[in-house]
């Protein structure tokens, strides 16, 4: 019954964005994500915002957030860092976010992580970075990619995988997903294309029509049958790179600061390039295209 009544306030908050987004075009908030902390265990070459320690929240700052974020109406909740997993204010830890956000209203909670914890924050999608094959994984994250898959396994949420694609690994692709997709842990596979300055972008990202071709290659795969999260408006989207961004209906909070979209709002030679695909599928899904917004309904 709870479950019921649960899908049916989910099924009800996305008719009402839906009315707000098509009929009377309101820009109404729907994805907030909160930069819980920049703490992290790993030092993987394109985060430019661990361990910094200007992204740490406490325990009240995270309830106000969460409370205004929902006030402003949002109902979708990523939860990210850092490595999440690591907070801590108090008594309280990451499970105990996720359970003020549940209490608040919040119908969609995913966190993201690199896995190398027990996923112990149940009542969210797990979303555990898996950077490509074994081999290539290990090289990007310290050997952690047994310990990942060990902490999936024993899981008790949903949990999905999440490669971010740069020359490092963009080789072995198919490989990756194979494998990824071959364990059986995971629900799905969600990307983003190495986001970062220009500099770092054009020394180890993807670029123009090497950008085109692992988008088409995503798309096999899909195709395939494998469990790639990602529409055809969204793939279509960014494969032209002409997708309207920011996009208005997310926030993200992070140091104190509210940005529109992500904190690289301000800077359009990264925003013009973004990698996002969530934000992709969410700007098509608002934009009414048909097999982004089933996309985004399939999405708990």
């Amino acid at each position: 019954m709870a479950g019921r009544s649960q899908a049916l306030r989910r099924l009800q908050a996305y008719a009402s964005l839906a009315l707000d987004a098509f009929l009377l075009r309101r820009d109404r908030p729907y994805l907030f994500i909160l930069v819980i902390n920049d703490a992290c265990n790993l030092d993987c070459f394109y985060c430019a915002s661990k361990n910094t320690g200007r992204y740490e929240l406490d325990y009240a700052s995270v309830r106000s957030a969460l409370s205004e974020a929902h006030d402003r109406g949002h109902r979708a909740l990523v939860i990210t860092g850092g490595e999440p997993m690591l907070w801590r204010s108090g008594g309280a830890a990451l499970a105990d976010v996720v359970s003020q956000a549940r209490g608040i209203g919040f119908l969609d909670i995913a966190v993201f992580t690199n896995g190398t914890f027990p996923l112990d924050a149940d009542g969210a999608t797990l979303i555990v970075t898996i950077d490509g094959t074994r081999d290539a994984h290990n090289a990007l994250r310290a050997g952690t990619y047994d310990l990942i898959l060990d902490h999936v396994r024993r899981a008790r949420s949903k949990v999905l995988a999440s490669i971010t694609i740069s020359k490092a690994n963009e080789r072995e692709l198919e490989d990756a997903v194979r494998a990824i997709a071959g364990t059986r842990l995971f629900e799905g596979i969600t990307f983003n294309l190495l986001t970062q300055s220009p500099d770092m972008v054009s020394r180890h990202g993807l670029c123009g029509q090497e950008r085109v071709r692992v988008l088409d290659r995503l798309w096999r795969l899909k195709g395939q049958g494998y469990p790639i999260i990602l529409s055809r408006a969204a793939y279509r989207a960014l494969r032209a790179n002409d997708w309207r961004r920011p996009v208005k209906q997310i926030e993200l909070f992070a140091g104190g600061h509210l940005f529109q979209c992500c904190r690289d709002v301000g800077r359009p030679e990264i925003c013009l390039e973004c990698g996002y695909s969530s934000c992709a599928e969410i700007s098509q899904a608002l934009e009414g295209r048909p097999s982004a917004v089933l996309q985004l309904l399939r999405a708990k």
